[in-house]
């Protein structure tokens, strides 16, 4: 059993997943975030700028940094500056405190919007030159994670300190945002499908296409990780299929044995129409060679909103 990981950004989506599947396989979990709130399956919770009081760590645990600003979609425009001092600032706040603790393994959620704009795949195995222009719609976002990949290699230069970078791929599942003004395209969607209406309404060009990576897989790789050492690489985090909007409400109102229409009144496109990735050098290192079905994601997924859409209700 592995004896500590920090995981920065514990009350997050992905955190809150990630400590509940590390709970019982890591002795330690010390899990930090702005409010130090209560995170099921950790040892010891703890606010961001409080970080002296962590007790002593041992050498080899690893930090892991899941925190970034919260994408809010009820005000996208203004939140852009935001989300890159932001993401920036978190950034050089977890390396400050590996090196004042001396510790030298970090796991980064990292995010494929790094690559440059109009590429028809998104490779891993090809080096990306990461001053070129990322997609302008998410350009802010894209750059926050862009430095997050920059830092882990001065940090290796400098300190020898060990980053791996996981550019995940629209990551979905149970403990995501229950507000529909501050979700992503699929929590969206299933809030939307489990809401009463006569029709499905798709905003935007229903032949958009995304990879809807599950977070069990997500989580398996970031544990899979823990014993690497020595190595500073990004690596793309997804299912390796793309799915497209349409398809993504077809799958949701079948799963739920809901024949309302599907109705697309706006086929303008704004953004990326299409974003594909490859996942082979997460296969090559981690042996894990299947990820979840859309549909197969989904099924817990609509079952936890289901619960958790009832609960803020009441």
């Amino acid at each position: 059993m592995r004896e500590a990981v920090v995981i920065f950004g514990a009350t997050g989506f992905v955190g809150r997943n990630l400590v509940a599947w590390l709970s019982g396989k890591v002795a330690r979990i010390v899990a930090v975030s702005r409010s130090g709130a209560r995170v099921g399956g950790a040892s010891e919770c703890v606010p961001i700028n409080q970080l002296d009081d962590i007790r002593p760590l041992p050498a080899d645990a690893v930090v892991i940094n899941l925190a970034a600003q919260r994408y809010d979609a009820s005000r996208f425009d203004m939140a852009q500056s935001d989300i890159l001092a932001t993401n920036v600032e978190i950034a050089d706040a977890i390396y400050r405190f590996c090196i004042s603790r001396g510790l030298r393994e970090v796991r980064a959620a990292s995010s494929v919007a790094v690559y440059e704009a109009g590429l028809a795949l998104m490779d891993d195995r090809r080096p990306i030159d990461l001053n070129t222009t990322p997609n302008p719609n998410e350009a802010f976002y894209a750059w926050s994670k862009r430095w997050g990949e920059i830092v882990a290699k001065l940090y290796q230069d400098r300190f020898g300190v060990s980053t791996i970078s996981f550019r995940l791929s629209n990551p979905y599942g149970p403990h995501d945002s229950v507000d529909p003004g501050h979700a992503h395209v699929l929590p969206a969607f299933v809030m939307r499908a489990l809401a009463p209406a006569d029709s499905f309404v798709i905003k935007g060009s229903p032949r958009v296409e995304r990879d809807f990576v599950y977070i069990d897989d997500v989580c398996e790789t970031f544990e899979a990780s823990l014993g690497w050492v020595g190595k500073t690489a990004a690596l793309n985090l997804c299912a390796g299929r793309t799915t497209t909007l349409y398809e993504l409400a077809e799958t949701i109102l079948a799963i739920l044995g809901d024949q309302r229409p599907i109705v697309a009144n706006d086929e303008s496109l704004q953004g990326v129409a299409a974003r594909r990735s490859t996942n082979a050098m997460v296969i090559e290192a981690t042996g894990k060679s299947t990820f979840a079905t859309l549909r197969e994601g989904l099924i817990p997924t609509l079952a936890w909103y289901r619960d958790a859409l009832a609960t803020s209700r009441s």
